[in-house]
């Protein structure tokens, strides 16, 4: 039986796995949160990184350090750069580009069992690159700059992962779930979310709104986005894990 790890940056994006997990046991390991369970896929280990490269990367030195993968996948959210694409679509990243030009190339194999299940799960999907930026792109203009590099979705943690993938010897995949569109005007969620586990900030998203109330339906906005795309996620993690 095979042994995957699972690297998701957010609690709302472990959630989809952790559905389908079985005989789960939770710990931590250098201060990342680990769940570990079975599937009909195979043993999984499921790990929290947090937002951002700097928490992808020692989430992935941990846990990489500790035992011994077949397969390590990057998921969660991403923002779109094509065009085309929607909320609760899927990018299946072809590579990981990150912002000094390195590619990640991910298994071809894997990568159309990937593909396979989204299509069972009625799922969009769309293949190409997928950059790894440091830090949120927030306007339209930025993501237009971004996509000269040729990537079709954007996200923050997928290049440390798959460094360490590659530095192991290990097939790696990175499958994320559209959050926002290429023309989608974001607020200043630094202000408002914690960066640990994805959620608002009560306080400073109150403080933040008597500033700027204007933000208000752009906030509420990414709620629908979000949900949007943990629907796509359920889906998907049902049809490839519980297969």
């Amino acid at each position: 039986m095979e042994r995957i790890a699972i690297f998701a940056a957010l609690q709302w994006e472990c959630r989809p796995i952790l559905r389908q997990l079985r005989r789960v046991t939770r710990e931590r390991r250098a201060g990342v949160t680990v769940w570990r369970g079975t599937t009909p896929a195979g043993d999984v280990w499921l790990v929290k990184t947090g937002m951002g490269l700097a928490r992808a990367a020692t989430a992935a030195g941990a846990v990489t350090d500790a035992s011994r993968f077949d397969l390590i996948v990057s998921t969660g959210c991403a923002g779109a750069l094509a065009p085309d694409l929607l909320p609760g679509d899927l990018a299946v990243a072809s590579a990981i580009i990150d912002n000094g030009g390195a590619h990640f190339e991910t298994n071809i194999t894997q990568r159309e069992q990937i593909r396979r299940a989204a299509v069972r799960a009625a799922l969009h999907v769309a293949a190409g690159p997928v950059l790894c930026s440091p830090h949120v792109l927030a306007t339209e203009a930025e993501k237009y700059a971004a996509a000269a590099h040729g990537a079709i979705a954007v996200e923050m943690e997928g290049a440390p992962i798959a460094a360490s993938a590659g530095h192991a010897g290990i097939p790696f995949v990175s499958v994320r779930a559209i959050l926002d569109t290429a023309a989608t005007e974001l607020p200043h969620l630094g202000k408002v979310i914690d960066p640990q586990n994805g959620k608002l900030r009560p306080w400073a998203l109150a403080s933040y709104l008597a500033t700027q109330p204007g933000a208000l339906p752009a906030l509420l906005a990414m709620q629908d986005m979000r949900r949007a795309a943990q629907s796509s996620l359920d889906k998907f993690f049902a049809a490839w894990l519980g297969n």
